[in-house]
């Protein structure tokens, strides 16, 4: 009984795990051409969307900066590449939020973080602490599609990109460029949760 339990029980992990390792991708901006470098000051977020889409998610960490409650404080700007070997334009990119946000091709994204594939912008009246937007209509590519450097002149070491504008610092610095590919670390509750499947696993053998 205890070898159907710890079958079945290592079956639906394995899916379970499986699923949620394609389903998204998540990495950190953490460096920047004015602040400090290895503080996580965005998140990126790149899942599988509903009839094949592929949604990102950028999220600014606020608790990185130092913002009054009246700043006109967030994203201005958001850079991305993908892999050349698919076939996409800018018109594959849709479900702006916020809405009057646009799309560029081959943009730099300054700072010296070189050149992206694409760039979203936003006016200083449109900054937001969460972008999001979907990619449809592009075949055979994947969630890892979007997570890699570009091969533009000169080519972005870095994943993504962004500007981030209308925080106070003490040293003047209000806006600065970011840039970061470091994955965001998979959560504990996984790690010791895999953990216990290998412990079950064991027992099973000695009992054997």
């Amino acid at each position: 009984m205890l070898k159907k339990i710890i079958k079945y029980s290592t079956l639906s992990i394995a899916l379970a795990g499986s699923q949620a390792g394609a389903a998204s991708i998540s990495y950190y901006l953490d460096q920047s051409n004015d602040l400090p470098d290895g503080v996580n000051y965005t998140q990126v977020t790149i899942s599988d969307g509903l009839s094949g889409d592929i949604d990102f998610s950028v999220q600014v960490l606020s608790s990185a900066f130092d913002v009054s409650p009246d700043a006109n404080f967030g994203l201005q700007a958001f850079a991305f590449n993908y892999d050349n070997a698919l076939t996409i334009d800018a018109a594959n990119i849709v479900n702006l939020d916020p809405s009057s946000w646009t799309i560029s091709q081959d943009a730099n994204a300054g700072g010296g973080f070189g050149m992206f594939d694409f760039q979203a912008s936003g006016t200083g009246n449109a900054r937001t602490e969460l972008l999001g937007f979907s990619i449809s209509g592009v075949a055979d590519d994947t969630i890892n599609s979007y997570a890699l450097g570009s091969t533009l002149n000169p080519a972005s070491g870095e994943f993504f990109a962004a500007h981030i504008a209308g925080f106070d610092l003490t040293n003047g610095v209000t806006s600065a460029q970011f840039a970061g590919s470091t994955a965001v670390p998979v959560p504990a509750a996984l790690w010791l949760f895999g953990s216990g499947l290998v412990g079950l696993a064991g027992i099973a053998r000695r009992r054997k």
